[in-house]
């Protein structure tokens, strides 16, 4: 990053009983930093005194996020950050899904990557008719986090899940919305002016029964089976440690399409 390349930093700003929350790494498409990731974390754990709504979106309009930030990175050290990154990213996206009030997100541009999960973790989503989405997971050799997975299929069910993760296309702000990976699309004028009417709408109901059926809907989605999330992380663990991985990262840092091997039939099987 120049070093005149402004900080990376989650910039807060409060209205009232509304705290907005915009990504801010101008210098990185708004990558998500540990720093920003944990920032997050901090907030939504336990959100300001006499807040109610929480808005969560990005500087400026042409990035929401790039996704974890992996500069300054080269080799081995790649995977170790990037399994740094999932962690804090992780962390991030349990807090906004375990807030103890609504976090809506904010989307005015290309959201990539982890950024696309704390989007989905979000209460809902409200994107600008300009903003693009992918998850390019598989094309870094990559096997999505377990919990990550559950919240796309969640959202926008198994087959819709793999569409998005398997080939890691772009995905327009009117095909997000056809397929439910946001709820509203708006003009760029007026993103934000939506979203602040939406935390009004929501400053207009009983706190107590926003709080109540936020939990209902939580416990009726149920959590993650403990097994299930085992399983997952050995086909995980697979993955990380296989040529996949590492020809992935590689063609990515060399910016260009990786060339896989001929991949067998299924993965290895998870222990029963």
């Amino acid at each position: 990053m120049p070093a005149d390349s402004p900080p990376a930093t989650l910039d807060e700003r409060r209205s009232g009983q509304t705290l907005e929350l915009r990504i801010s790494n101008p210098a990185r498409a708004n990558a998500l930093t540990d720093e920003i990731l944990d920032a997050i974390t901090r907030v939504c754990n336990r959100p300001p005194d006499g807040v109610r709504v929480i808005l969560l979106g990005a500087a400026g309009d042409r990035h929401f996020s790039a996704g974890v930030d992996l500069a300054g990175v080269d080799g081995d050290a790649l995977g170790q950050r990037l399994r740094d990154g999932e962690s804090a990213l992780r962390r991030a996206a349990v807090a906004i899904d375990a807030c103890t009030v609504p976090v809506v997100a904010v989307i005015g541009g290309a959201t990539v990557g982890g950024a696309l999960e704390l989007a989905a973790a979000c209460d809902w989503r409200i994107a600008a008719d300009s903003a693009v989405f992918a998850m390019p997971a598989a094309r870094l050799g990559v096997v999505y986090s377990p919990e990550g997975l559950r919240r796309f299929i969640d959202l926008l069910g198994p087959a819709r899940t793999r569409q998005l993760f398997l080939t890691g296309a772009r995905v327009d702000a009117a095909r997000a919305f056809a397929i439910g990976l946001v709820d509203d699309v708006v003009s760029p004028d007026v993103l934000w002016d939506d979203a602040e009417a939406a935390a009004a709408a929501i400053l207009r109901a009983a706190p107590g029964a926003v709080a109540g059926t936020r939990a209902a809907i939580d416990a009726i989605m149920g959590p993650m089976d403990d097994q299930v999330r085992a399983n997952i992380g050995v086909i995980r663990e697979t993955a990380y440690r296989g040529a996949e991985f590492r020809e992935g990262l590689r063609a990515f840092r060399e910016r260009r399409e990786p060339e896989w091997e001929h991949a067998p039939a299924h993965p290895e099987s998870p222990p029963d």
